[in-house]
């Protein structure tokens, strides 16, 4: 266990074997040591600086887990509790997520369905979403709300919040002062977060509810075949980067084609404002790719494979990026398209197009903060 930092103001309520905070079931890491930070009367900053001041641990995503940092850091929580009761090993994002996951959690960089912060130190361009509801009623982060594919919350059947109603910046309640001794306000105007919901309709609880079965009893139905939870969520990732390609394509392409064989209208698919990872997406662009994609995999094989060859889409665009073997069986049913030879390159100076000129700009706002 680290030592003392001198550097640190003196804090003298924080002790060695009287951190009194108990954990929820469902509580994030984060979580928990922002309200043992809050309980002892300081800032989440001084808290961990005092107990382990060789990491700046509030510049790592900790709701991921201690991995990838220190792992000693569990055992050191659970020595610091009273009763050594507080264990965070199974809160930690990286074995809660394993079952779908897997051993390849990461996306160059990018933690598969664990929404991303963007954090540049100790601020993140991404506020933490949270159900203002369940703030109200119990003040702590629960686990589920880093779900990529939660964008609500099924108990208050609200959409997500991740920003503060009252002056419009992002929620972040690891930047919270000592005197805030609760998670539900703003540390940027210090009031408390309010009770403004948006409500979700059926078909969007009805999404939320199918992934999280899948995800809780590790088994699915895709295409009218039952599989795993980790097949499931590969082939949703494959779908949902399909509908985002759909999106973009005119409405001869093959892909607008296929899609309105399966009972989606292009015109109802969002077109996301950046390129970016699907973990990385606002709130409203997630659902509308999630909703869609799910009507995909809802489908029977017969009317998958109906929709197939009434769209006459090809086994080459389907294969715009590598998908899970299981579809193939599936697949297969398209036809091999033609062989295009290539024309010959020019060396014509290239130019953005509008859309591309576009989603730069918005990461260059999400980069620097500016309210969309």
């Amino acid at each position: 266990m680290g030592t003392t930092n001198a550097g640190l103001p003196k804090n003298y309520r924080i002790k060695l074997g009287v951190i009194k905070t108990p954990l929820y079931s469902n509580e994030s890491i984060s979580s928990w040591l922002i309200r043992a930070a809050l309980d002892c009367g300081t800032e989440p900053i001084t808290f961990t600086g005092f107990y382990w001041n060789k990491w700046r641990l509030w510049t790592y995503d900790l709701d991921r887990g201690f991995e990838p940092i220190a792992q000693h850091i569990y055992a050191d929580i659970t020595e610091l509790s009273l009763n050594q009761q507080v264990n965070l090993v199974n809160h930690s994002l990286y074995s809660v997520l394993r079952p779908i996951n897997g051993k390849n959690t990461l996306i160059k960089g990018q933690a598969k369905w664990v929404l991303s912060r963007g954090s540049r130190n100790r601020s993140f361009r991404v506020g933490q979403s949270y159900c203002p509801c369940c703030l109200e009623e119990t003040p702590y982060l629960r686990n589920e709300w880093r779900f990529a594919w939660h964008f609500g919350c099924l108990k208050h059947k609200v959409l997500f919040g991740s920003k503060c109603s009252c002056c419009g910046g992002l929620y972040q309640p690891h930047l919270l002062s000592a005197e805030k001794r609760q998670l539900n306000y703003c540390h940027q105007c210090g009031e408390k977060l309010q009770v403004i919901t948006t409500p979700l309709n059926e078909v969007e609880i009805a999404t939320m509810e199918t992934l999280d079965k899948v995800f809780t009893t590790n088994s699915g139905e895709c295409f009218g075949k039952r599989v795993d939870a980790q097949v499931y969520f590969a082939v949703l990732r494959y779908f949902i980067n399909l509908v985002r390609r759909t999106a973009v394509a005119k409405s001869t392409h093959a892909f607008a084609r296929f899609v309105e064989e399966c009972g989606i209208s292009q015109a109802e698919i969002c077109q996301t404002r950046t390129a970016l990872a699907f973990e990385q997406l606002p709130v409203e662009e997630r659902k509308n790719l999630l909703v869609n994609a799910i009507k995909i995999l809802n489908l029977s094989s017969k009317d998958f494979i109906q929709a197939t060859q009434q769209s006459a889409i090809t086994q080459k665009a389907f294969a715009f990026e590598n998908y899970p073997m299981e579809l193939d069986t599936l697949f297969k049913y398209a036809s091999k398209g033609k062989t295009v030879s290539r024309k010959t390159v020019t060396n014509k100076p290239k130019t953005d197009s509008v859309l591309s000129m576009n989603r730069q700009w918005e990461r260059l706002k999400r980069q620097l903060k500016i309210a969309a």
